[in-house]
């Protein structure tokens, strides 16, 4: 049987008296304006009060994570272009998100370029991402661009 000074995931209880945690629900962190991409990333990299501290520094992180990767993305693929007004076409919406759990995952291992233990490796480029993901984006075929002017 259960007795009514139980805690649930929303509230505590305390001396018969409901009282609101801190800890952000869902509804704090998706509204409608909400982009996908933030959304897809909250599910993948959960909020963690000891690390983040706020709700606001969460959402702060998950963003700058999700444009980093637009920005390594689109350099990548585009890089004899201006990129700064681009947005990322759709069809890398997966690796966008894939490389934002990359980051946050290797942001303590700043400067490790390769690591090998018990015949199994991993490496990364200097950037902080794996070759494996790095490799699925394939640079647009160009020239540089320049202002030549007509004689």
């Amino acid at each position: 049987m259960e007795n009514e000074n139980t805690q649930n995931i929303d509230n505590e209880v305390i001396d018969n008296e409901e009282v609101e945690t801190e800890t952000p629900s869902e509804n704090e962190v998706v509204n409608e304006d909400t982009d996908p991409q933030l959304l897809k990333l909250q599910s993948r990299i959960p909020y963690d009060e000891d690390l983040f501290g706020t709700n606001e520094n969460y959402l702060t992180a998950l963003n700058e994570l999700l444009e980093d990767s637009k920005s390594i993305a689109l350099e990548t693929l585009y890089p004899y272009e201006d990129t700064t007004e681009m947005d990322l076409p759709s069809k890398y919406n997966n690796w966008q998100i894939r490389c934002c759990v990359e980051l946050y995952n290797l942001a303590d291992k700043a400067g490790l370029s390769s690591y090998t233990e018990n015949g199994i490796s991993w490496s990364k480029y200097s950037d902080g991402l794996s070759n494996f993901l790095m490799n699925k984006l394939t640079s647009k075929v160009g020239v540089p661009k320049e202002d030549i002017e007509e004689e």
